[in-house]
């Protein structure tokens, strides 16, 4: 039975039983920026436990994405994941404890037809604050499980919650699979700690699902309460899972990983079980492919902080095996990604939709860490070299991560590959060293902020209804850290501070001697804080002043923010009420909207959501903006964001007729100020997550203009009208296509002709024939299947060692047999002479590949892979 069977199963499973299907939630947690990334079922469901909302059915269930960042580097031997899947049941004051175990046991041993007497259990043990969970043991015994099998463990294992000081919590009860008492360390039933859950039962018994039962309230003092409502909260790990149906011992050995190994092997020839060090490596891109390609989907982008930090680091550790261990490049690391798609992108949609950024994403990624791994490794390699026992120096490693951005966890992982330790200590000094030079340059939002602290400052914002003010400074300070910048504070102030998704105005001040260019403004509790550069100097307390903001700039953001609004309001009318905002961007260049929808957004909907944005538009509504109360405003029906906190008094923003929001933003006085809209695109940026960015008024007719103007432009090289551009570029796209084929055709015909001449040439070296040459193909896949070809004509104990100019890049492959193998592998042959190439590579025993940029090494390193296996071979024989 395949992974998305039991998938399937489930989800079939507990919806006959009345429970709704929730699709998985997004990676990146909804409304919650204390949680990194999605770890577990439960986190889309919280409010519905805590009471927060009402659920629309008193029972779920779903299949989760979910991610353990702390496992990262523990990710190489056979059992940590980053990224998994958590299958699960739920009730909301529904079902308890009884038809939870239940259902479980069901599933487990009727649906999936696992032995129950592999089966064994653990529950809460009890302690001082709540007692032993008797009533899971009594509902364990009754489906079957024999006393004995049953193990209590303590509230570290098996108790949950609250997620806060006080809320809903309670006892865990988890099923484990038992493969045997040959796997055993120990007799569980003399001595605990053998037995599931124990310190010593882990190779025995494998976790593959827990029952969580919320049956209390933790108050803030403390005590326990019995909730009014329980709920069951159950995760069932997929990937263990199937491993047990499947009747393997290791997740990496289920179906879920075969398609990235396969694709690794293609690549370069390697397997599972060549060695400890390829079978980490493997295990490493496997599981981080997965990882990246669904926080790829799921909106995530590389970058310096938090998630993006997740998925740059993943990226360079994949890379790094990759590269270094297997002898694979950034396309192809992209392309073991792309397994993901294909075999999880039936279920998990937004991975297909994704696609393409996926593959671009990973590849330069890859790319750029390998740049910076060759800069850094030249370092790396000489201090090594002259390490005479003791660890590798931490002012070292800092200078590489400074300097060379060679992130520390690489050089670790190096420096473990050759049995060397880091100084820590000294890493950690130079850290510290610079995070005080850090601190001690602090600028920006905090700056401003602080600047004005210890002051009581009144000040009043103007900007609703004035662009220009007459007005004084009420205070000002210079910027220790820039030279030339000023934080000042008006007492009249017409600039909108960055909030609720738009950016904040520029403009300037003016006096009679003095002039600053306000280029930031931070909002500071009661006021706000404008961040300016000084042009002209002659600025103090309480002078008076002519604050100014750029209205060409503003009447860009008031267009941009008024559309938003019809944009959201555009598609609630075409989508239905179910989306639901979930961020946006309002700038003078553009707007970016966020929104949740559970369904499928087609082009033709977003068609027809430009199309009625542009009526609402040109009808010219008049748009009104007016505070009230928080209570008048939801009786009018204003739309607010789920999850943001309001005060008494709101400010009401209405397009006449058909919207109506709580904003604090400007907006335009009528709808045809807002002028062309154009949707730019519609991307899934996860499970139920979009985002739909917008160009308007100006921004949006200089589009459509260089649109137009390209699209002449390339018709008229074609010879085509404007009209007919798409077949051209279709029967473009085809010849393209099938010259491609003809050419690989052609090179790999021509390859293969060169094979006799090849084989005639084989020389002989200790008891192995030996082949070496220059020939031409197409890729990879061609240079590798004339090695194939090769090696069987030769028959026998062989080497082949071909190169090829592929696209002006030198690559070399590696085909050795078995038997030659044994003596050399044909990754250490590749390693040695990728240098001549001016390159890097790897791979494994029987199969490697090196490139580089230098064609006219490509004899040098043809005659050193010569002299290897002569000396090798000699020695071994």
């Amino acid at each position: 039975m395949q992974s998305y069977e039991i998938r399937r199963r489930f989800l079939e499973f507990f919806g006959e039983r009345g429970h709704r299907f929730y699709p998985s939630s997004s990676l990146i947690p909804y409304n919650d920026p204390t949680v990194l990334l999605t770890t577990a079922g439960m986190q889309q469901f919280i409010t519905f436990f805590t009471g927060e909302d009402k659920p629309p059915s008193p029972r779920a269930t779903s299949a989760q994405k979910c991610f353990r960042t702390q496992d990262i580097e523990e990710v190489g031997d056979r059992h940590h994941l980053t990224f998994f899947e958590m299958m699960g049941n739920f009730s909301f004051g529904d079902y308890f404890k009884k038809e939870a175990v239940d259902y479980a046991w069901e599933f487990l041993t009727a649906e999936l037809g696992l032995a129950p007497e592999r089966l064994w259990i653990t529950i809460f043990e009890g302690d001082e604050d709540a007692p032993e969970d008797l009533e899971a043991k009594r509902f364990w015994m009754d489906v079957g499980v024999p006393e004995e099998k049953i193990f209590g463990l303590p509230k570290s294992e098996n108790w949950w919650g609250p997620p806060g000081d006080s809320g809903p919590c309670g006892p865990c009860s988890e099923i484990y699979y038992d493969y045997g008492e040959e796997y055993g360390l120990g007799d569980p039933s003399q001595d605990p700690k053998y037995g599931p859950g124990g310190d010593e039962g882990d190779p025995r018994f494998l976790e593959i699902w827990n029952l969580v039962f919320n049956q209390y309230e933790q108050r803030k003092d403390g005590t326990l309460v019995p909730l009014a409502k329980t709920g069951v909260d159950t995760g069932m790990g997929l990937e263990r899972t199937t491993a047990v149906v499947q009747g393997v011992r290791y997740v990496y050995d289920t179906d879920l990983y075969a398609p990235a190994f396969e694709k690794i092997k293609e690549f370069a020839g390697v397997s599972v079980g060549d060695s400890d060090a390829t079978d980490r490596a493997l295990r490493i891109v496997a599981d981080h492919t997965r990882g990246m390609a669904f926080l790829i989907a799921d909106g995530v982008r590389p970058g310096n902080q938090r998630r993006e930090y997740v998925l740059r680091r993943m990226i360079r550790r994949a890379t790094l095996q990759a590269y270094s261990r297997l002898g694979l490049g950034p396309e192809q690391l992209a392309a073991v990604a792309e397994t993901v798609v294909d075999y999880m992108g039936d279920f998990y949609g937004e991975l297909r939709e994704a696609r393409e950024d996926i593959r671009r994403i990973v590849t330069d990624e890859a790319a750029r860490f390998v740049e910076i791994f060759e800069s850094g490794k030249e370092l790396l390699e000489s201090e090594l070299s002259r390490l005479d026992g003791g660890n590798f120096p931490g002012d070292v490693a800092f200078t590489l991560h400074d300097t060379y951005g060679f992130p520390v966890e690489v050089t670790r992982e190096v420096l473990a590959e050759r049995g060397v330790s880091l100084d820590e200590a000294g890493y950690e000094a130079a850290m510290d060293a610079q995070r005080s030079r850090a601190r001690e340059a602090a600028r920006g939002y905090d700056r401003a902020v602080a600047a004005f602290g210890g002051q009581e400052i009144h000040s009043r914002f103007v900007g609703y209804e004035r662009e220009q003010i007459e007005t004084r400074i009420v205070a000002l300070e210079d910027s220790p850290d820039a030279p030339g910048e000023v934080s000042v504070v008006l007492a009249e102030n017409p600039f909108y501070a960055t909030g609720g998704g738009q950016v904040a105005d520029e403009g300037w001040i003016t006096s009679g001697d003095g002039q600053l260019e306000v280029f930031d403004v931070v909002p500071a509790g009661g006021y706000q804080v404008l961040r300016a550069r000084v042009e002209r100097d002659g600025f103090a307390v309480g002078d008076a002043v002519t604050a100014s903001i750029n209205r060409v700039r503003r009447q860009q953001i008031e267009a941009n923010h008024t559309a938003t609004h019809i944009l959201h309001w555009a598609l609630r009318a075409e989508l239905g009420p179910d989306v639901a905002q979930a961020g946006s961007y309002v700038g003078p260049d553009r707007l970016r909207f966020d929104y949740r929808y559970g369904g499928r957004v087609s082009e033709e909907q977003v068609h027809r959501v430009q199309e009625v944005c542009l009526y609402k538009i040109t009808e010219n509504q008049p748009v009104r903006y007016y505070t009230t109360t928080i209570d008048e405003a939801r009786e009018l029906g204003a739309m607010m964001l789920f999850g943001e906190k309001y005060g008494d008094l709101v400010r009401v923003v209405e397009v006449d007729g058909f919207s109506r929001e709580l904003c604090g933003g400007t907006h335009v006085r009528g709808t045809a100020e807002v002028g062309a809209f154009k949707v730019l695109s519609n991307r899934k940026h996860g499970a139920d997550l979009y985002r739909i960015e917008v160009v308007t008024g100006r921004e949006a007719l200089f589009y459509l203009t260089e649109t137009a103007e390209q699209a002449e432009e390339i018709a008229g090289e074609l010879r085509v009208p404007v009209e007919n551009l798409p077949d051209a570029i279709e029967n473009l796209r085809r010849e393209a296509r099938q010259g491609r084929e003809a050419a690989r055709e052609e090179a790999l015909k021509q390859g293969l002709g060169e094979v006799g001449t090849l084989v005639d040439g084989a020389e002989k070296m200790d008891g192995a024939r030996v082949v070496t040459g220059q020939v031409v193909a197409a890729d990879v896949k061609g240079l590798r299947q004339i090695s194939d070809d090769v090696k069987n004509r030769l028959d026998g104990p062989s080497a082949v060692v071909l190169a090829a100019d592929l696209d002006g890049k030198a690559v070399l492959v590696a085909n050795l047999h078995p038997d030659v193998s044994g003596k050399v592998r044909a990754g250490d042959i590749v390693k040695e002479v990728s240098g001549v190439l001016g390159g890097g590579g790897g791979g494994g025993a029987t199969m490697a590949q090196a490139g580089g940029g230098n064609l006219e090494a490509i004899p040098d390193a043809l005659a050193r892979a010569r002299e290897i296996l002569g000396r090798k071979l000699s020695d071994a024989g």
